[in-house]
């Protein structure tokens, strides 16, 4: 089997983000387990269980075409993947009839809506929806915060500076409860523009409360391929209010 790369992820570790953009990668399982979950209106719910040898990613893959990801799969446990060699599926693909190419393209599409009727189907015989949806924000961190982050280069930055004048947009993966940091997932990475150590304002809104600005550097970040990488950001100044504001929010997550 023919790898781009290998990544690997802890336990709870977001691997796809529903409704995230595509970027048509197929990805193969080659330690552990991930779990493809769906959001629903009564609560997350798990369509199924990959492990060893096993494919995901697939159908956007065949789709042939960009949209939006159908469901997020994460880390269950230590978990090892490796990204196929687009280039190569591509070529593959291309050697196929264009009647065979369609009847994929037909396939995926029913994938997609089968994996929507399936969840909806499992979230109308849970016993305790409020529950479930207690239990997965806990075990999620995406799914507790998911919060749009915006993100402009410092100017002033000097050497750390980003190579880019545009703002960058990501969602919101992991809050310190000290209101000194955060974590965020980006469809927009660029390696010019996102280096160790480069500088941002972070702007970030809380549900019901105006919007902070905040300025912080990259303090670590894992590429993801493509445009996809996680980051880590330590903010450089901080003040009691934006400490509050972290402290309420976390804890209207933990009694929901």
């Amino acid at each position: 089997m023919d790898l781009n790369r290998t990544i690997e992820y802890e336990d709870g570790e977001l691997i796809i983000l529903e409704g995230g953009e595509t970027d048509r990668a197929v990805s193969v399982v080659l330690e552990g387990q991930v779990q493809v979950v769906k959001e629903t209106e009564r609560g997350r719910v798990t369509v199924a269980v990959l492990e060893e040898g096993d494919i995901f990613g697939e159908a956007s893959f065949l789709a042939q075409k960009r949209g939006r990801r159908s469901a997020s799969v994460l880390a269950k446990g230590r978990v090892k993947i490796g990204v196929l060699k687009q280039e190569k599926l591509t070529a593959e693909y291309g050697r196929l009839s264009p009647t065979f190419q369609k009847m994929l393209r037909d396939l995926s599409e029913r994938f997609t809506k089968t994996t929507l009727l399936t969840a909806q189907l499992a979230a109308k015989h849970m016993k305790d929806p409020n529950l479930e949806r207690r239990q997965s924000k806990r075990s999620s961190e995406v799914q507790r915060l998911r919060l749009k982050v915006t993100y402009y280069p410092d100017p002033s930055a000097g050497s750390k500076g980003t190579g880019t004048t545009e703002p960058i947009t990501g969602i919101l993966t992991d809050l310190a409860d000290t209101g000194t940091g955060l974590g965020l997932i980006t469809t927009n990475f660029s390696k010019s523009s996102h280096v160790l150590g480069a500088r941002f304002t972070f702007q970030i809104t809380f549900p019901g409360k105006p919007m902070m600005r905040v300025p912080g550097q990259i303090v670590w970040l894992r590429e993801m391929g493509g445009q996809k990488a996680r980051l880590g950001v330590k903010f450089t100044e901080t003040n009691p209010y934006l400490q509050k504001l972290v402290k309420e929010f976390l804890q209207s997550l933990a009694t929901e």
